[in-house]
């Protein structure tokens, strides 16, 4: 049985909230393939005043930012085992938000995790790190103890590497034998600034098989008039853009948006509602379940997500798979993932204009074309369920 030991700055847990579990779905995958996987999970922590103004201002830094924002500063490890996944949660000391780490930091983690691994007789044969900071030098080091097939996934450009590793990042960089990118835009701009790699690959997610429609029954006759947003509601996801965009397609017309969702732009939406007079046309439904979420995607024609800074978003297969006519960002995360006008559409991030035109030209096909369209979602979401995703991802390391 090889062992696979992962690091990562965002992984689940009981006690945590708002914290996306996509690399989670590919450690659960993996055990059940029959890898043993020990995941260290780093929180960073921060100088105590920090933790003041996250108190004070959290719901404002979360919608400015997207980012998981504690106010509360831990200093204990933790230890659980999720769906026969072993993690460890290690608190690691950063003097400020995306600075890097002193090189004491460094050392003291790398030992830590030799020392767990002595107690758990946990070799591993990869070493993988999900974001490049600290994962790019911790894994450099691990490397030269254990003799491991190493890789690094990408969720951004790369830009800060230079920044937070200066002289040392090409020796670093060298060092990985396989490098995976979350999305194509992602691979795209990375290479533009470090050149191409030498093994590397797309780390796309999945969901679950049963979460795809098994049949189509979507005929999209006359206009498109039943929209649906599900997401955080935060100013990188351009929530507001929809209403404002299918307001002026459809000044008059019968139509549905549905939001599901939380965040502190809840307050411009509830805004743009009023100022427009929908009150009857916009549903506001809150947080729901993913199963649940399900039921509303059957019962609408268009999912709309034209987020900034996507680096994948899993409710775009989602709707895809429920066979939704979905419109997602150009040079995001779902972009090479979505092809405009195959198996979807995509429009510039945020303009509510383009995203006005985008419906039009989608009323402008017929129905049969629509529903080729829709069919093509569904096929391509089939190749990218959990499973697949995760075979794809271990395949591509471990050769």
């Amino acid at each position: 049985m090889k062992k696979i030991l992962l690091l990562t700055t965002i992984y689940p847990a009981p006690d945590l909230k708002y914290v996306t579990p996509c690399v989670h779905y590919f450690t659960k995958e993996w055990v059940k393939m029959g890898y043993e996987v020990k995941v260290i999970h780093y929180q960073a922590i921060y100088p105590r005043f920090f933790y003041l103004l996250a108190k004070l201002f959290r719901d404002l830094i979360a919608s400015k930012t997207g980012a998981v924002v504690f106010t509360k500063r831990e200093k204990a490890d933790k230890h659980y085992i999720m769906e026969d996944v072993t993690v460890y949660r290690l608190p690691i000391f950063k003097r400020i938000p995306h600075g890097g780490y002193t090189k004491n930091v460094i050392q003291k983690q790398v030992a830590k995790i030799i020392q767990l691994n002595r107690d758990d007789d946990f070799t591993p044969d990869i070493v993988i790190g999900h974001f490049s900071n600290p994962q790019l030098e911790i894994v450099n080091e691990l490397k030269k103890i254990y003799k491991a097939r190493t890789c690094i996934i990408m969720h951004d450009d790369g830009s800060s590497i230079k920044r937070i590793y200066k002289h040392n990042y090409l020796s670093y960089m060298n060092s990985v034998d396989t490098w995976g990118f979350r999305s194509m835009p992602i691979k795209r701009k990375f290479e533009e600034n470090f050149g191409r790699q030498k093994n590397s690959f797309l780390c796309y997610s999945g969901i679950p098989e049963n979460y795809i429609a098994t049949q189509n029954n979507r005929t999209f006759s006359g206009n498109i008039n039943m929209f649906v947003y599900v997401g955080e509601f935060i100013v990188r996801k351009h929530p507001v853009a929809l209403i404002d965009a299918v307001y002026e397609v459809y000044p008059e017309d019968d139509y549905q948006i549905s939001y599901i969702g939380n965040g502190a732009e809840i307050t411009n939406i509830k805004h743009v509602i009023t100022s427009y007079k929908i009150e009857n046309k916009v549903s506001l439904l809150g947080f729901m379940p993913r199963k649940e979420i399900l039921n509303i995607l059957d019962k609408s024609d268009c999912f709309v997500m034209i987020s900034s800074g996507e680096t994948f978003g899993l409710v775009y297969l989602e709707a895809m798979g429920r066979g939704c006519l979905t419109i997602g960002s150009k040079n995001e995360g779902i972009d090479g993932v979505i092809r405009h006008g195959y198996n979807g559409f995509l429009c510039e991030a945020g303009n509510a204009s383009e995203l006005s035109a985008v419906i039009k030209h989608i009323n402008s096909l017929t129905p049969s074309e629509r529903k080729q369209i829709s069919i093509n979602a569904i096929n391509t979401v089939k190749e990218l369920t959990d499973f697949n995703a995760a075979k794809e991802y271990i395949t591509s390391v471990d050769y």
